[in-house]
């Protein structure tokens, strides 16, 4: 299996789809895997050169068990550490939920490496504070895990977390996948992500410095669509597309929309881009690495 190594030791575990076009590297949300990217996988791949990672704490990636070692911004250096390995300059970043408050923050950290952003179903990346119910939620779920393990976590999910409760009502049958994802994760790895989460950074204020190309893809029976309309009206030109009906996992309950509008999309960032003179990009080399550390 493929594993990146961070610049603090950990392996990265990530997915190569197709050769062709311009670099797409995505992460999925909190608790997830590539997996949950399989129904836009062939269309995505057609197009450009798909990278599909995940992030430390989740499934086949490391799981520290120091929580001080989980973090957004971690996290991004993770992205970095990445894009690096696959020796990747530029490279259309995003994800959905957490992946996206991860690439949100790669790009304001690193904008020079960002070709355009992409941000699905996510309240992270927006960084507004969480509300009361959403950290009681949230804690809950560290005490089950930690002490119950993670069907008790996954069957909590399903009664108490809104973005499951609505994606189950649209399809009942994803019942079955929520207790495969949650059998994929090791529980001190979903519990220091849950505690990253609780302890994220807001960022709202510095969303307007964002320059890149953004793409906003949401459900019309997510709760963070609300955030996302905060988003966009933060970032000059960012588009906002509301799929329906959809809930939290807009990616899976409409996979062929959710395609069309950021195949699209990044299809309008490369033609801009090509039709412009492009700067030299600096080389990767071991000492500047060092430098951004």
């Amino acid at each position: 299996m493929p594993y990146a190594r961070t610049s603090d030791g950990i392996k990265i575990y990530y997915e190569e789809h197709g050769r062709a076009g311009t670099p797409l590297v995505l992460a999925y949300g909190i608790g997830g895997s590539v997996e949950m990217w399989d129904v836009n996988v062939a269309g995505l791949s057609a197009a450009h050169r798909l990278v599909l990672w995940e992030p430390r704490g989740h499934a086949r990636s490391d799981s520290p068990e120091d929580p001080a070692r989980v973090s957004f911004a971690r996290w991004a250096l993770d992205l970095r550490d990445l894009l690096d390995h696959l020796r990747l300059r530029h490279a259309h970043v995003g994800g959905l939920s957490l992946g996206a408050g991860i690439a949100t923050r790669f790009t304001l950290r690193f904008p020079g490496r960002v070709r355009s952003l992409l941000v699905t179903n996510s309240s992270s990346a927006v960084g507004l504070p969480l509300s009361v119910d959403n950290l009681v939620m949230r804690a809950q779920s560290i005490k089950i895990t930690l002490e119950q393990g993670l069907d008790a976590m996954a069957e909590f999910a399903m009664r108490a977390n809104p973005n499951l409760v609505e994606r189950l009502k649209l399809d009942p049958g994803a019942r079955a996948e929520f207790y495969e994802e949650y059998r994929r994760l090791s529980p001190i790895g979903y519990a220091n992500a849950l505690r990253a989460l609780l302890a994220m950074d807001h960022i709202t204020d510095e969303l307007p410095k964002i320059r890149v190309p953004v793409l906003l893809i949401g459900g019309d029976r997510d709760p963070s669509l609300e955030p996302m309309k905060v988003m966009q009206r933060k970032i000059r030109g960012a588009r906002l597309v509301v799929l329906s009906p959809a809930s939290h996992f807009a990616n899976r309950d409409q996979p062929e929309a959710w395609n069309r509008a950021a195949l699209d999309f990044l299809a309008r960032v490369d033609g801009r881009r090509n039709a412009r003179p492009q700067r030299a990009a600096p080389r990767l080399g071991r000492n500047a690495r060092r430098a951004r550390n």
